[in-house]
């Protein structure tokens, strides 16, 4: 049964983090996440003080901070002993290339059809749809990506930060013939076993 919550900025509004807690099978003091932060390497802003804000967003949920446990892609590691995984924004293209070099697709996609909850902030949502192309026109694509095929769990392409793109999102709309899935900054999706909600 897969478990997403798709969103720009982490688990915010009231109803997100209910129905972030009814996912859970335990008690949320007792849930371990495995929290990349891969694409927040590929962002060259110097202030990261969101990456700070959004941390405190996790804490906010009632995780203990002994539980969460940073992740770069850079060694091997078992999804299964981990009941979330929460992939952090930054640099779309940058996220996805660290995806593939490090073979961590498969994995992901198979944590979550095992059930593990995934959690997806900007980046972190926008890979899970079928392209990432819609984000040249707001990520730089400094890695020089050319394959911007998504991990195709969401059919649709995603489109984060909604409320600071109204033009660019009718322009897609009128381009793209995929469902367009957009998330304002402080909302989401919550898809449970396919079906949807808005919060």
């Amino acid at each position: 049964m897969k478990k997403i919550i798709l969103s720009s900025c982490g688990i915010i509004n009231k109803n997100l983090k209910k129905e972030f807690i009814k996912f859970l099978n335990k008690d949320v003091n007792e849930i371990k996440i495995i929290y990349i932060t891969t694409a927040v390497d590929g962002e060259d802003d110097p202030d990261k003080s969101w990456v700070d804000s959004e941390f405190a967003t996790i804490l906010d949920l009632g995780v203990k901070k002994e539980n969460i446990f940073e992740f770069k892609m850079d060694y091997d590691i078992d999804f299964n002993n981990f009941d979330v995984i929460y992939m952090m924004g930054g640099n779309t293209f940058y996220l996805l290339k660290k995806l593939r070099e490090n073979n961590w697709i498969d994995k992901i996609n198979e944590a979550i059809n095992n059930g593990i909850i995934y959690v997806g902030s900007s980046a972190g949502s926008e890979i899970l749809g079928n392209s990432i192309e819609t984000a040249l026109d707001y990520d730089e694509n400094k890695v020089n990506l050319s394959d911007f095929t998504g991990l195709k769990v969401v059919n649709g392409l995603i489109i984060p930060h909604a409320n600071r793109k109204k033009e660019f999102i009718k322009q897609c709309q009128d381009k793209y013939n995929d469902k367009i899935y957009t998330i304002e900054d402080e909302h989401g999706y919550v898809i449970n076993d396919g079906f949807e909600i808005y919060f």
